[in-house]
C-alpha cells in the first residue's frame, strides 16, 4: 500500500526557534511498514498552517502528542475529505483513543509502541473488506454496529529491540510560502538505544508509550546504526534521546569506549540523571572522550518539598544536581538543565528561588517550563478538577493550564518570561559568549537572541 506519514505542526516554539529534528515515532513507523512492503513517505510539517500532499496515498498515518493534536485532526480531516484511511498514533491518542475517534475524522488509533500494530493493521486492511480490527492488540476503532469505541488488549512491549528496523531518516519538510524558516537550522539526527522508563516522575507520559520496563539495544546494533548515520547523510551531530541514557553504568561506558575505539566522535548530546551521574563519575569522563558535549538533566527545582510532590524518585536533590553539573563541566560536557514551574503548592518565592539556582549553577542551557498535565499521566489525574482549559494548544508546556493553590495564570506565564530573560541576559552569559564562541551546547549571541524572541512571538499567539 502507499503510506503516507504526517508529523504536525509542533507549535510554535518549535518553529520560530529553528530546532530540525526528524520525530522517531513516524520514522520506526515507517520503517516497519517499508520493511514489510509497504510504499512510504513522511512528511514533517513545520509551519502552522503547512499542508501535506495527499496525492497517491491510501493510508495516512499521524503521529501527535498533545500539543499537535489539534493540528493532527486538521489534517486528519483534510485526508478523510480526500477519501483517505486515517490511523493515528503517539502519546496523545493512546491516553485518549476515544477522544480521537469521536473527532469523526480516524479510522483507527494505534496505542503504545506501534511497530507490529501498524503492520498487522495493514496488513488486515490490504486482506479486504472482511478484515476484522478485534484481533490486533494495542488498536482502538468504533465498532461499526454498535458505535461504541473498543480498545483491544494491550500490545506487549518489544523485548528485543534489535529485531526493529533503523528508522527512515528520509523525510519532506514542510513549510508554508510564506515561511522565513525553509532550509535554516542545521538537522540534528536523533537516536534511541533503550526503551522504557523505572522511574514514576508524575508529570511524564513516558511510560504510555514506552512502559517502565528498561529495555536496551545491543552496543552492536547500536553502533551500525550510528555508522549508517554517518555513512548515508555524513552526519556529525548525533544526539542520543533515551530518556536515561545512564541508568546502567556499565553498558554506558561499554558503548561510548567502542565509539572511542571506532574514532565515532559524533555523539553530542545525552539525556540521563544526575544522581546515577554522581554515583559514577566514570561515565562523564568516557562521555567526554567519546565527544559528548551536552547533557540534559532534569533538575526542576532545589526545593525538595517540590522534587517529592514530582515524584522524581532515586536521590534527586539539590545538592546532586550541583555536583553533576561541576562534574560534566570538568569533562568539558555542558549542562541542558530543565527546570519546571508551577507545581501546585509554589510561591513566587519558590519560583524566584529555582530561577537563582539555575543562575548559580549556570548551565549551557537552561531550560524552563510550566508544569504540564498531560493525560494519563499522575500530575493530570492529580489536578483535573483545577484544569481551566483543554486547548490542546495551550498544552506547550509555555502556557497555563490549570489552577495552582498561589499563583493566577498570568502571573505564572509572566514568571517563565522572567526566568528566562534573568538567566540569558546575565552579564557574565554575555560577556562569556562575546569571547568564547562556537562552543557546542552554550548558545551564542545570536541564538540567545533567537530564544527570547521565540517567547515572544509564542505568547503574542496565545
Amino acid at each position: 500500500m502507499n503510506v503516507l506519514l504526517v508529523s504536525p505542526y509542533r507549535g510554535a516554539i518549535f518553529e520560530y526557534s529553528g530546532v530540525k529534528i526528524q520525530p522517531l515515532g513516524v520514522s520506526y513507523i515507517g520503517a516497519a511498514l517499508r520493511h514489510a512492503g509497504h510504499n512510504v513517505q513522511i512528511e514533517l510539517l513545520e509551519n502552522s498552517d503547512s499542508v501535506p500532499d495527499f496525492t497517491g496515498a491510501d493510508v495516512v498515518g499521524i503521529s501527535c502528542n498533545t500539543v499537535q493534536f489539534k493540528a493532527g485532526l486538521r489534517v486528519a480531516k483534510a485526508a478523510k475529505e480526500e477519501g483517505k484511511i486515517v490511523i493515528m498514533g503517539g502519546p496523545h491518542p493512546t491516553s485518549s483513543p476515544e477522544e480521537t475517534l469521536r473527532s469523526g475524522y480516524v479510522d483507527y488509533a494505534v496505542r503504545a509502541e506501534g511497530e507490529v500494530t501498524a503492520v498487522e493493521l495493514l496488513a488486515g486492511i490490504k486482506s479486504g473488506k472482511n478484515f476484522s480490527p478485534r484481533n490486533v492488540l494495542g488498536l482502538s476503532y468504533i465498532d461499526k454496529e454498535s458505535g461504541t469505541v473498543v480498545n483491544n488488549p494491550d500490545r506487549p512491549f518489544i523485548q528485543n529491540l534489535d529485531n526493529v528496523p533503523f528508522p527512515i531518516r528520509e523525510a519532506n519538510w514542510r513549510y508554508s510560502k510564506n515561511s522565513k524558516s525553509v532550509n535554516t537550522g542545521v538537522i540534528e539526527y536523533p537516536l534511541i538505544t533503550t526503551r522504557g522508563c523505572p522511574y514514576g516522575c508524575n508529570f511524564c507520559d513516558v511510560h504510555l508509550l514506552a512502559g517502565r520496563k528498561f529495555r536496551a539495544r545491543s552496543i552492536e546494533n547500536t553502533v551500525r546504526e550510528i555508522e549508517e548515520i554517518i555513512t548515508k547523510y555524513n552526519a556529525e551531530r548525533i544526539l542520543i534521546v533515551d530518556d536515561i541514557i545512564n541508568f546502567n553504568d556499565e553498558r554506558l561506558i561499554e558503548l561510548f569506549e567502542e565509539l572511542i575505539k571506532r574514532n565515532l566522535p559524533v555523539v553530542r548530546w545525552v539525556m540521563g540523571r544526575s544522581d546515577h551521574l554522581v554515583k559514577k563519575p566514570e561515565t562523564a569522563e568516557v562521555m567526554g572522550r567519546a565527544g559528548v558535549r551536552q547533557m540534559f538533566l532534569g533538575i526542576e527545582s532545589p526545593n525538595e518539598r517540590i522534587l517529592k510532590a514530582y515524584k522524581k524518585g532515586g536521590k534527586i536533590s539539590l545538592d546532586y544536581s550541583v555536583k553533576a553539573v561541576e562534574l560534566l563541566k570538568q569533562n568539558d560536557i555542558e549542562t541542558w538543565g530543565a527546570f519546571l514551574l508551577g507545581e501546585p503548592s509554589e510561591t513566587e518565592e519558590d519560583i524566584k528561588r529555582t530561577i537563582e539556582f539555575a543562575k548559580f549553577i549556570n548551565p549551557g542551557i537552561a531550560q524552563f517550563s510550566i508544569l504540564t498535565p498531560y493525560p494519563g499521566t499522575g500530575l493530570w489525574h492529580d489536578v483535573e478538577n483545577k484544569i481551566f482549559t483543554k486547548d490542546w494548544d495551550k498544552y506547550d508546556a509555555m502556557h497555563s493550564v490549570f489552577m495552582t493553590d498561589n499563583m493566577e495564570p498570568e502571573v505564572l506565564e509572566k514568571m517563565l518570561m522572567k526566568a528566562y530573560i534573568n538567566f540569558y541576559r546575565q552579564p557574565k552569559r554575555i560577556f562569556h559568549e562575546i569571547f568564547n564562541k562556537n562552543h557546542y551546547g552554550r548558545p551564542d549571541l545570536k541564538r540567545i537572541f533567537e530564544i527570547l524572541k521565540a517567547l515572544k512571538i509564542v505568547f503574542s499567539h496565545a
